[in-house]
């Protein structure tokens, strides 16, 4: 599977909406995104150590995920992309620099763009 940035972005956006730990995100509930493919992002943002959350799979099912918060890192991280003009501009700027989506270029390229709106 591919990772997809704007899931990403949705998730950190919803668990960080969430009114209490004991509150939890599933992946089954996240709209317009299939279930495994969001089980798969939280997977991958929990191994990441953005988000706390856990997974299950039963032998016969798909894996199932959940997530209750943002840990410090995934905070850090939704300030710096949050809002729709930052984030967009981000994405745009990698693009027209030829440059891969990572996490890295992400937050260095999130940076700049809030540093250029502020000047």
């Amino acid at each position: 599977m591919k990772r997809d940035w704007e899931l990403v972005r949705k998730v950190l956006l919803e668990v960080e909406a969430l009114e209490s730990s004991r509150q939890m995100l599933r992946s089954s509930a996240i709209d317009g995104y299939d279930s495994d493919f969001s089980a798969y992002h939280i997977h991958m943002l929990i191994e990441a150590e953005l988000i706390d959350g856990k997974c299950g799979k039963s032998l016969s099912g798909p894996r199932d995920c959940w997530a209750n918060e943002l840990t410090w890192a995934g905070h850090e991280f939704l300030d710096k992309i949050r809002s729709q003009t930052v984030w967009n501009k981000t994405v745009g700027l990698l693009r027209e620099k030829g440059l891969d989506l990572s996490f890295d270029t992400i937050k260095a390229a999130a940076a700049s763009v809030a540093t250029s709106l502020l000047g």
